[in-house]
């Protein structure tokens, strides 16, 4: 109760001041941000280029087929001596013209290579699994970002607020000590230690208000839009208790995104190691070809000729050495997929330990806002009375003023250790693959 009073009388103001401007929800600034995001935008050509890709026809599995034609002109002096039944005779010709036209279709098929363009194809897939988790992941860290960056701004808000009250109280200690002094009842030392402090209260709402202004700057560029865009926030630090550590251990191992990419780089290099072993076996190709040629010669014995035709056949290839290379790029290979059975175990390590860190954050901070809850209402009782102590005179303004920054410092750690956990929350859920899930 003593939250919400202190809430509307800090941002009665403030709501007043920028009711004409927009409202801007988190569910908007999440569509906005998703919709203009450049790594999202990155990511997804990422992985349309994965996807165009995983063919069967780039793993080697569907004929080439092959068509060429060329026309050649040939100009050259001639002079034959040719036998005939009659005897010798001659021919002879100067730039004598030939024309040659010839066309062919050509089909080749591997319909054998030792199973390799099978594990070429299964690459292909697990590299594409690869391009689609990257998204979500790209999204995943988006939403944050912006999320972070939205709820930066309620906390500056609701500072902002904490600070136009405590602004009112300095300045009815002002007019009070003003009228005191007037009538002869107040010294003008603290008539003027008042207006001293209220200065500096004012001093600190323009500095808080800058803070405001640069958080929506930043959720912006984030957005994608004018850094000038004018908009209001609608929204509270609203926090999950009763998170379960061993839950999120479960989800971190089978939906965080960095160890399903770390998975199929797994899988790639598998795949890559069984195509290596796959150049060690016999291939069987399959070819067929059409041909048409076309002569015409202004000179010599044959003038003019025209033949087509197909031909077919089974071509079968072994390599049986080459210099050991597939011997060593098998090793290679098979070095590279122990590599990346490395880098998962590194991976999940570092994740579970982030995990971990992360959620005693969470955990210790739920703690922290249950303590700066119940500190606020002490420091709100204990304003309540020094004001009142104040102005009946059994008070002085030194009190008062310790009473005031108490109470700001209280509202100031319950906001930091609110927002802590929803940060703390936030990167639980990211790290869990669960953030799109559980947030708008």
């Amino acid at each position: 109760m003593i939250l919400r009073t202190i809430y509307v009388c800090g941002l009665f103001l403030i709501t007043v001041a920028l009711q004409a401007q927009e409202i801007l929800t988190l569910e908007q600034a999440v569509g906005l941000g998703l919709d203009h995001n450049f790594s999202i935008k990155i990511a997804q050509n990422d992985e349309e280029i994965s996807k165009n890709n995983n063919q069967a026809g780039n793993a080697g599995m569907l004929p080439t087929l092959d068509v060429e034609a060329s026309k050649t002109y040939e100009r050259e002096n001639v002079d034959l001596d040719i036998l005939g039944s009659d005897g010798i005779f001659n021919v002879s010709s100067d730039w004598a013209q030939s024309d040659r036209l010839s066309a062919a279709a050509r089909l080749n098929w591997t319909i054998f290579d030792g199973l390799g363009m099978f594990m070429a194809l299964e690459r292909l897939q697990a590299a594409n699994q690869w391009g689609e988790i990257n998204t979500k992941q790209a999204v995943q860290n988006a939403t944050a970002e912006i999320i972070i960056a939205y709820y930066q701004i309620v906390l500056e808000q609701d500072k902002l607020g904490v600070l136009n009250a405590n602004l009112e109280v300095s300045q009815q200690r002002e007019d009070f000590a003003k009228n005191r002094y007037e009538v002869g009842k107040g010294s003008k030392l603290d008539y003027l230690s008042a207006q001293v402090d209220l200065n500096s209260d004012r001093s600190g709402l323009i500095q808080q208000k800058e803070l405001v202004e640069n958080a929506k700057v930043d959720l912006n560029i984030l957005l994608g839009r004018s850094v000038d865009a004018l908009f209001e926030v609608d929204g509270i630090i609203e926090l999950q208790e009763g998170l379960d550590y061993q839950q999120l251990e479960q989800q971190l191992s089978s939906s965080n995104p960095e160890i399903l990419k770390a998975l199929q780089d797994h899988n790639v290099a598998y795949y890559s190691f069984r195509e290596q072993q796959a150049s060690r076996y016999p291939s069987l190709s399959l070819d067929a070809s059409y041909g048409y040629n076309q002569l015409d010669n202004e000179a010599g014995q044959l003038r003019s000729s025209t033949s087509d035709g197909v031909a077919y056949g089974l071509t079968a290839r072994w390599n049986l050495f080459n210099g050991f290379n597939t011997k060593r790029q098998i090793q290679n290979a098979k070095i590279a997929h122990k590599s990346t059975l490395m880098a998962l175990d590194e991976i999940k390590l570092q994740l579970a330990g982030r995990l971990r860190k992360t959620f005693n954050n969470y955990r210790n901070n739920l703690q922290l806002v249950r303590l700066e809850d119940e500190n606020l209402e002490v420091a709100q009782e204990n304003e309540e009375i020094a004001i009142a102590r104040f102005q009946l005179g059994a008070s002085d303004a030194l009190a008062l003023r310790e009473a005031q920054r108490n109470l700001v410092d209280a509202f100031s750690r319950l906001l930091d250790a609110k927002f802590s956990t929803k940060l703390a929350q936030i990167e639980l859920q990211r790290l869990t693959g669960n953030l799109i899930k559980s947030q708008p």
